[in-house]
C-alpha cells in the first residue's frame, strides 16, 4: 500500500472558524431586527452593521470553502454554497436598505436556514472519509461478483 501525502488540515480548521462566525451572526441578525421591532430604535443600526459583517464572514467562508476543495482535497460543494449565500447576503443588504420587507424577512429566513444547514455540514465533514468509502466499495464489488 502506496503512502499517499497528507493534506493540510488548516483549510478545514479556517472553513470551520468561518462557518461558526456565520452561524452565529445569521442567528443574531432576527434577534437584533426583532429588539428594533419591539421598540428599540439604535438596533436597526447594529442589525445593519451586523448584515455587513455577515456579508464579510460569508466571503472569509467562501474563500476557506475554496481552501478546502483545491489545497485540502475536500468537496467543491462547500465553495459553492457559500458563494451562493453570499449573493443571497448581497441581495438581502441591498433589499434591506431599499426597504423592500416583504422580500428581506423571507430571504432572511432563508438564510438562517442555509447558514445553519452549512455549519452542520462542515462540522460533520471528516476528510479521508469520501476516500476510504470508496475503496471499500472497491473491495467488496469482487466478492460480490463471485457468490
Amino acid at each position: 500500500m502506496p503512502l499517499q501525502n497528507a493534506r493540510p488540515r488548516w483549510p478545514l480548521v479556517s472553513l470551520r472558524v468561518t462557518a461558526a462566525l456565520v452561524a452565529l451572526l445569521a442567528v443574531a441578525q432576527p434577534i437584533l431586527a426583532g429588539g428594533f421591532l419591539q421598540g428599540f430604535y439604535p438596533l436597526l443600526n447594529a442589525h445593519m452593521v451586523a448584515a455587513m459583517i455577515l456579508a464579510t464572514a460569508v466571503l472569509l467562508s467562501v474563500v476557506a470553502g475554496l481552501l478546502v476543495w483545491r489545497v485540502g482535497g475536500g468537496p467543491s460543494s462547500f465553495a459553492v454554497g457559500y458563494l451562493v449565500l453570499l449573493v443571497l447576503c448581497v441581495a438581502q443588504i441591498s433589499l434591506g436598505f431599499s426597504r423592500v420587507l416583504i422580500l428581506h424577512i423571507p430571504l432572511g429566513v432563508g438564510i438562517f436556514v442555509m447558514a445553519e444547514k452549512f455549519i452542520t455540514d462542515v462540522m460533520r465533514y471528516k476528510p479521508g472519509a469520501d476516500a476510504a468509502a470508496t475503496a471499500s466499495t472497491a473491495t467488496n464489488e469482487p466478492a460480490e461478483a463471485e457468490a
